[in-house]
């Protein structure tokens, strides 16, 4: 075999799991209202089952109402929550998978809006996420809630699930109290190391007795909270020592809090390096008698088995990745890792949707979500055209071959891939390469047509009665305008990026979205002076905030200038003339780069509805956005197409 360790089977406590592979709590938003599994989240959940995993934890799901934070998050509060968790412990067993859940409570990050109550917390300190003041617990309150966890404790046995794991991480309740970052108290439950322990002793204690000796109960931990006054690594290991004589069976090691989001340790973006956490877990491993379980942005087999190899950890847990490819642990264990469809840590499907209180996609595989939908066989082979080979259109064409269609697609450019090329250029954005790789490679081993360097006229469909056709022609950038916008210093970002248009000397980027900022560091990192003008009051607000965090420290470090609230009004030889709430002042500039967004493609639709069933627009070509749109648009096109 050959990844042995990571196929070897291990053992958490009383559990003998089949392999080393785990998915870890990921909040889905999938649940109704009060927290109970739908059957999307059934249906989601057995496909993962199906793929190989050898042990899930089921999301953060809270043990008492006032510690909800999602909307549709997972709940274990009430007695209710057992026959849907019954159909999930069913789901994964049917494919020899052991099954958790977390037991979770906000604290302070729960939410007024989504628990109806103020939010609670050791000390009324406020999350700089939920921003909300929380009322202190009493003594009476934090008896009560220690009952809430062994109360859910024994609803996870009662529905059958292998084990539950303690959510004592990421700046939640149990993490409060632990970390002398959030808790201030003075009594019995702060103001030393003991004593800010006491309550997850007091929780761990509660569920012990509740569920029996025999039942297996796990931890998961910040192994470093990453912030001023918080908890660290040496910290952290004095806690799992603790926890480990009263019999916790196996320590979960993650990063961070809310506090420290934006830094990308939580949950690391593109711009982070794979395996960050490897060190951290390392560390606590040589100290820990217990499983230890890692975690975070390992995206290869080669990383997972080697982790285990050297003794840094025991388990290694996937999550995002099992999220774009369900069946990854059974396309590794087979060898097929040319069919992986991994994940590239864009953060847009995900979490940022999550943090947004959406429901959770994922920008390289649509059918995350929607197992149901996507699990349906067409009746009858349609004909397939799709317009464009950017994100979109890809998607469309893939999808497409995947359910059995015959597929052409066109693209006037001598390369698929559209707008991932170019953001794949930029800095710490390679990932977008690799999936522009994977999406062509997908298509020619489906046996899609691709008619490359081909502008597609109308007259091409004469005669060919298409099914369905998916317009996904992009868009084209926005050139505003003003007094010297045709001047040869003025260029476009794409011709930019594109090496058709070269920048030189002092650059102006007019525009501060994503594109813009990104195209500064890109410029900056080349040597240009650069400053960026924003009409609005701030930068890359589009973007996931831990990736515009981190882009905005780059670029502060590049000395790149961020101009908020300032227009660009004129254009000279070597200058410009902005506009800011001042008023009008001259800068130098030698080139000027317009990144002002875009506009739909679409012409052609109402001449392609004469030779086609269906014409669905999707991508840029309905509306300029994300690739995560752009990639499930032209997905689900090509199933409301079938219909």
């Amino acid at each position: 075999m050959a990844y042995p360790h990571l196929f070897a089977a291990g053992r958490i406590g009383a559990l003998k799991t089949k392999n080393r592979f785990v998915m870890p709590p990921m909040v889905r938003n999938y649940a109704d209202a009060d927290g109970m599994v739908t059957p999307r989240y059934l249906e989601h959940i057995a496909r993962i089952a199906k793929g190989g995993v050898g042990t899930m934890i089921i999301e953060a799901s809270y043990v008492s109402r006032d510690g909800k934070w999602f909307v549709n998050q997972l709940g274990i509060h009430d007695n209710g929550c057992i026959p849907g968790l019954k159909k999930l412990v069913g789901a994964a067993h049917a494919e020899d998978a052991k099954i958790g859940i977390q037991l979770y409570h906000g604290g302070r990050q729960a939410s007024s809006a989504t628990a109806g109550t103020q939010p609670v917390a050791p000390s009324p300190i406020p999350d700089p996420v939920v921003n909300e003041v929380p009322r202190e617990l009493t003594k009476n309150d934090i008896a009560l809630l220690v009952g809430k966890f062994a109360e859910a404790a024994v609803r996870a046995k009662k529905a059958g699930m292998d084990f539950v794991e303690i959510h004592g991480a990421h700046g939640y309740l149990i993490t409060q109290f632990l970390s002398p970052f959030t808790n201030k108290r003075t009594d019995e439950y702060g103001g030393s190391p003991a004593k800010r322990l006491r309550f997850l002793k007091e929780v761990y204690g509660a569920v012990r007795k509740a569920v029996g000796a025999k039942f297996t109960v796990t931890l998961r931990l910040s192994g470093d909270e990453c912030v001023p006054g918080g908890l660290r690594l040496k910290d952290t290991i004095l806690i799992i020592k603790e926890m480990e004589k009263l019999g916790v069976a196996a320590v979960h090691i993650s990063a961070g809090n809310y506090a420290s989001y934006a830094q990308g340790i939580l949950i690391p973006p593109m711009a982070k390096k794979d395996g960050l956490l490897v060190k951290l877990t390392a560390a606590v491993k040589k100290a820990a008698k217990v499983p230890v379980i890692v975690v975070a942005k390992i995206r290869t087999p080669e990383m997972a088995e080697q982790i285990l190899a050297e003794g840094k950890a025991d388990f290694v847990a996937v999550g995002r990745m099992l999220l774009a490819d369900p069946d990854y642990p059974k396309k590794v264990k087979e060898g097929r890792l040319a069919e992986v469809n991994g994940c590239v840590a864009c953060n847009q499907g995900c979490i940022g949707r999550l943090f947004a209180q959406q429901d959770v996609w994922c920008t390289v595989n649509p059918a995350t979500g929607r197992e149901k939908a996507f699990g349906v066989k067409p009746k009858f082979r349609r004909r397939v055209l799709v317009i464009g080979g950017g994100p979109a259109g890809l998607s469309a064409a893939r999808t497409a071959a995947q359910r059995g269609h015959d597929v052409v697609l066109y693209e006037r450019n001598a390369e698929l891939g559209g707008q991932l090329k170019l953001s794949g250029i930029l800095p710490y954005r390679e990932d977008w390469l690799a999936l522009k790789d994977r999406l062509a490679a997908d298509i020619k081993r489906l046996g899609v047509t691709v008619h490359l360097n081909t502008e597609f006229t109308t007259d091409m469909a004469a005669g060919k009665r298409y099914d369905i056709a998916v317009v996904a022609m992009g868009s084209e950038a926005v050139r505003p305008n003003i007094p010297g916008v045709g001047r040869t210093n003025v260029i476009i970002s794409r011709d930019l990026l594109e090496g058709r248009a070269p920048a030189k000397g002092r650059v102006v980027i007019a525009g501060g979205g994503c594109a813009g900022a990104q195209t500064a560091e890109a410029l900056a990192e080349r040597g240009h002076a650069v400053t960026v003008l924003e009409a609005s009051g701030d930068i890359a607000v589009e973007a996931p905030i831990d990736d515009r965090m981190l882009l905005l420290g780059r670029l502060e470090k590049l000395n790149v200038r961020l101009l908020r609230n300032t227009k660009l009004m004129s254009i000279g030889p070597k200058a410009v003339t902005i506009e800011h709430p001042g008023g009008t002042a001259p800068m130098p500039a030698d080139t000027v780069v317009m990144c002002l967004g875009s506009f739909p493609n679409d012409g052609i639709v109402k001449e392609l509805e004469r030779h086609a069933h269906h014409v669905k627009i999707v991508g840029d070509a309905l509306k300029p956005r994300r690739v995560t749109e752009a990639v499930m648009e032209g997905a689900l096109a090509i199933l409301e197409s079938e219909k």
